[in-house]
């Protein structure tokens, strides 16, 4: 169960790496809960967006605008 504590616990410098660790280098949310201290459940609401919505929105934004200047990129090669 996620508590308000364990959400607290986890600055935005935090909740950014384990936002790219989940979506880009896929590594299990019991793996990345034990890393940063809080449960697997914490990490999976997280990553979904349910906690935490504007850095999840934020990461979204990135990701999608650095897929699309890769795909600009290997089409002009």
């Amino acid at each position: 169960m996620t508590t308000a504590h364990e959400l607290n616990r986890l600055n935005d410098e935090s909740i950014y790496s384990i936002l790219y660790f989940y979506h880009i280098e896929e590594i299990p949310a019991e793996q990345l809960g034990m890393r940063y201290g809080v449960s697997s459940l914490t990490i999976e609401g997280i990553a979904k967006g349910r906690y935490r919505p504007k850095c999840y929105e934020n990461f979204m934004i990135v990701e999608g605008i650095l897929e699309r200047r890769l795909v600009k990129r290997a089409q002009s090669q």
